[in-house]
C-alpha cells in the first residue's frame, strides 16, 4: 500500500483517480492548488505524487524541480494536456510517466504500479 496525492483543478477526473487508488488498497488525497501539493510533499507524507502540469501556477518543469528538492525520494507522475511539451524538457528522467487528458483510469494505475514498482494488474475503470 502507497500513500498518493492527486494534485489537479479536474475535481471530477481527480476524485475518479482517488477512488480507483483506493480500490487497490492504496492511502490516496487530492488537492487543487499547486501550494497544498508543495506542502504535502514538504511533510514526506506521500510516496507517490501525480500533478497536473498545465494547472495554472504551476510552472511545468520548474514544478517538477521543485517537486524534487522538496521531497526527492517521492516518485511523480505529470497530467498534461499537451504531454509532449513535458517530455521535450530535461526534467523527463526524473518523472515516473507523463500522461495525456483525458487521463484513463486503467492507464494511471499502471503508471503508478510502474512507479512504485508493483507487479501490475489488470483494472477494469470504474463506473
Amino acid at each position: 500500500m502507497a500513500r498518493v496525492m492527486i494534485c489537479d483543478d479536474d475535481r471530477a477526473m481527480a476524485a475518479k483517480l482517488v477512488a480507483a487508488l483506493r480500490a487497490a488498497g492504496h492511502e490516496a488525497d487530492m488537492c487543487q492548488h499547486t501550494m497544498d501539493v508543495l506542502r504535502a510533499a514538504a511533510g514526506g507524507r506521500f510516496d507517490l505524487i501525480a500533478v497536473g502540469l498545465d494547472v495554472a501556477g504551476f510552472g511545468r518543469a520548474g514544478a517538477v524541480e521543485a517537486l524534487r528538492e522538496i521531497a526527492p525520494h517521492t516518485s511523480l507522475i505529470a497530467l498534461h494536456d499537451r504531454p509532449a511539451e513535458i517530455m521535450r524538457a530535461a526534467t523527463l528522467a526524473r518523472v515516473a510517466a507523463v500522461l495525456p487528458r483525458p487521463v484513463r483510469v486503467k492507464d494511471f494505475m499502471y503508471a503508478v504500479a510502474c512507479a512504485l514498482n508493483e507487479p501490475q494488474t489488470v483494472m477494469a475503470d470504474p463506473a
